[in-house]
């Protein structure tokens, strides 16, 4: 299996499962028009799996996934800045949010080209406590929001303003495991593509 990510988190949860794998970054740029954010996360994920083509190894699965946030009616992807960290924050203070993460697993048909074998969105939802200025200056003073959906890591220090949540966590995290692991199964009945 190929995880088409540069995320060390979802490696790491990937990893976990037992599955084994090697990791291709993608160089997808993400896009932001979409229907709705479920459509929008799966839509990203698939456009990173078939950003991979040039690597079409035809007995290989790529896997790839884009996490999202969704708040009050607004999509937060990755903060492009501390201001940016700072003001997604304050949106999700106090509040229920919805954490979105898109993943394909596809393979490639017999000329190399990319073929989508399933793709969905996982919702999970979080809730933050009342965050103080200082608890968000402090957050954002250490830099772990960079390069996080929501401007958040709840497996980190952010995981102290989360009062509850429901849902698969490692969803959250980054990646739906349980659920991957049950479309594998499904879909692959030999293990030829792991």
């Amino acid at each position: 299996m190929t995880l088409v990510s540069a995320s060390p988190r979802r490696s790491e949860l990937l990893a976990r499962i037992g599955l084994p794998f090697e990791v291709v970054p993608s160089h997808a740029l993400e896009e932001w028009l979409a229907d709705s954010p479920e459509e929008l996360a799966r839509h990203n994920a698939e456009r990173k799996v078939r950003a991979s083509t040039w690597f079409g190894q035809s007995d290989r699965v790529l896997l790839g996934a884009d996490t999202i946030v969704h708040c009050d009616g607004r999509i937060l992807g990755k903060p492009a800045g501390r201001d940016s960290a700072k003001r997604m924050l304050e949106l999700l203070s106090g509040r229920w949010h919805d954490v979105l993460t898109g993943f394909c697993l596809a393979g490639f048909d017999c000329g190399g080209a990319v073929r989508v074998l399933h793709s969905e969105t996982v919702v999970s939802r979080t809730r933050f406590t009342q965050l103080t200025r200082a608890d968000i200056r402090d957050y954002v003073k250490g830099g772990e929001w960079q390069g996080k959906a929501g401007g958040y890591a709840i497996q980190g220090d952010a995981g102290k303003f989360v009062l509850e949540f429901s849902g698969d966590y490692d969803n959250i995290v980054g990646l739906p495991t349980e659920r991957i692991r049950e479309r594998i199964a499904t879909i692959f009945s030999n293990d030829r593509f792991l």
